[in-house]
């Protein structure tokens, strides 16, 4: 996280460039190269509670960035961001292209509580 509450770049995160031109391989590469730097058995005692930090959030860029379909939405929201922030994106807009996985499985999620609210119920 930066400061004021702004979420972090995963790009950034991973010193990698454009998120266009970057795949798998070249995410999971980054990723071993920043974690060797950043792990905090590797780093010295004096530096250990910033690295533990840093290394969380490589995982977490990790995470997002080597699933495919969490990436879309990461890509998305990002884009978002920062098309929001300059005024580009009206409402409609961001309805309209809202990826389809993220309401499938927010459907999937309701569908799974209700399915657990009713065996309850029936207990």
């Amino acid at each position: 996280m930066h400061k004021g509450g702004q979420k972090s770049n995963f790009y950034e995160v991973l010193s990698l460039g454009n998120s266009d031109s970057v795949d798998f391989e070249d995410i999971k590469k980054a990723y071993r190269r920043m974690a060797l730097q950043f792990h905090p058995d590797v780093c010295p005692s004096s530096k250990k509670d910033e690295s533990t930090k840093r290394f969380v959030e490589l995982q977490k860029a990790y995470e997002t960035l080597s699933n495919p379909v969490s990436r879309r939405i990461y890509d998305y929201e990002l884009d978002l961001i920062d098309n929001y922030s300059l005024g580009l994106v009206s409402m409609e807009e961001r309805t309209a292209n809202f990826p389809t996985e993220v309401w499938e499985r927010q459907l999937y999620g309701l569908k799974q509580r209700s399915a657990i609210r009713m065996k309850r119920k029936k207990i």
